[in-house]
């Protein structure tokens, strides 16, 4: 009677029902609910067990409380779903079922790890206030472990929100959706959340919304490593270029959404993933090594310019022990000119002479007096090249953090 797939049986079917659930037997596996269900505030004190169920009317678990395993692996939801402000105190598996119509999460707390991997939404998913502690996805819901989304299939709205006073992702928490399948990507939002870079690995976020996302920004050697070593863990493949991947396209999301200097920050991380793929990143043979070292690969301001800095008081030093032309007294008749001879000596610099020398030459201005020596004349030939490229590289940092 439980499983027969008949809506004729509902009467015979109910009685079967409640004699399960008063003997607080919840193994309902693979049977065939025929009319709605109510399990509002109902607390589950032992194994819930839905897998294979087909629910063909809308079902209610709202407020229910799930003190052991929550079971729902294959289960078909016809109806829309109710689990606003569930419980989910050990672990809860969605794993391929399927929702066919709306399905809320709103505030639910999931306290284990909960697992929504090959599941299918074919409406508008809620997931408001849901807090992940350890590795889990939706808005308003809590999820004190770990969640996972991996190859579900999104067809509709899918909302991640939070509020100020709720931790939706606490530190404990991660969100694990590669491969997902978004027929509507601009349909998936992320809102007042706290959020992971490596949770959008194998996941195209171009045209995710992100509202009032925090990221975590820290010191980028320290977010890289961190990054890096939770998707070794989770046993990402080339975690270094997945990592510079969704860097990428994050960058491009913030762009396109005059989020400029995030965007900035997401490009540095990454071109520094890549970076650091071999040998720790040490690749002075590299021509993005050098672009690393110069200006942070044109993304950042201070670090240009303490190089602009440090070129224009190093070459001004160079130039306080290389020899420039000395004065030259007047020659007064024909004979003197052609007795005459170069001065190729010179003498050097003093120190804050050396300085306005150096920024003369790194503006271009030519200035004198002219260098007498071969070693002179290479100092003022390189810091003519370096000096306007660096300038030129710390122009384009400042553009990017304003970029219009």
């Amino acid at each position: 009677m439980l499983h027969l797939p008949e809506k004729e049986k509902s009467v015979d079917f109910q009685k079967a029902f409640q004699r399960k659930r008063d003997q607080k037997d919840f193994n309902f596996r693979g049977v065939w609910f025929p009319d709605e269900l109510d399990f509002s505030r109902f607390d589950f004190t032992a194994n819930a067990d839905f897998s294979y169920a087909t629910f063909t009317d809308r079902v209610d678990f709202s407020y229910a409380t799930f003190s052991m395993r929550a079971e729902f692996s294959d289960a078909a939801f016809s109806g829309v779903a109710y689990f606003r402000s569930a419980t989910f105190r050990a672990n809860a598996n969605f794993r391929s079922s399927t929702f066919g119509a709306m399905a809320y999460f709103n505030s639910a707390t999931f306290s284990a790890e909960v697992y929504f991997r090959s599941a299918t939404f074919s409406a508008t998913a809620y997931f408001h206030d849901a807090a992940f502690s350890a590795t889990a996805y939706f808005q308003n819901a809590a999820f004190s472990s770990a969640a996972y989304f991996r190859s579900a299939t999104f067809a509709d709205h899918v909302r991640f929100a939070g509020d100020m006073g709720r931790s939706v992702f606490p530190d404990t928490s991660s969100l694990d959706l590669q491969f997902v399948r978004i027929e509507k990507p601009d349909y998936v939002s992320f809102h007042t959340l706290t959020l992971r870079l490596h949770w959008f690995v194998n996941v195209d976020a171009r045209k995710f919304n992100f509202t009032n996302v925090d990221w975590g920004w820290r010191s980028p050697n320290m977010v890289i490593r961190e990054e890096l070593e939770s998707l070794k863990v989770k046993d990402v493949s080339s975690p270094n270029r997945m990592l510079a991947i969704a860097c990428r396209q994050l960058a491009v999301n913030a762009e396109e959404n005059n989020r400029y200097e995030e965007a900035s920050r997401f490009r540095f991380m990454s071109m520094d993933a890549l970076r650091r793929e071999k040998l720790l990143g040490f690749a002075p043979w590299r021509l993005s090594w050098w672009y690393w070292l110069a200006s942070g690969y044109g993304e950042r301001v201070l670090k240009a310019f303490l190089v602009l800095l440090g070129i224009w008081l190093v070459f001004g030093l160079f130039y306080t022990q290389t020899g420039f032309a000395r004065r030259e007294p007047k020659l007064a008749s024909e004979s003197d000119i052609a007795n005459a001879t170069r001065d190729e000596i010179g003498t050097p610099l003093g120190f804050s002479r050396a300085l306005t020398y150096s920024a003369g030459v790194m503006t271009l201005q030519k200035p004198e007096p002219r260098p007498a020596t071969h070693a002179a004349q290479t100092v003022v030939l390189l810091e003519t090249i370096l000096g306007p490229v660096q300038a030129a590289l710390l122009a384009l940092a400042i553009r990017r953090k304003f970029m219009r």
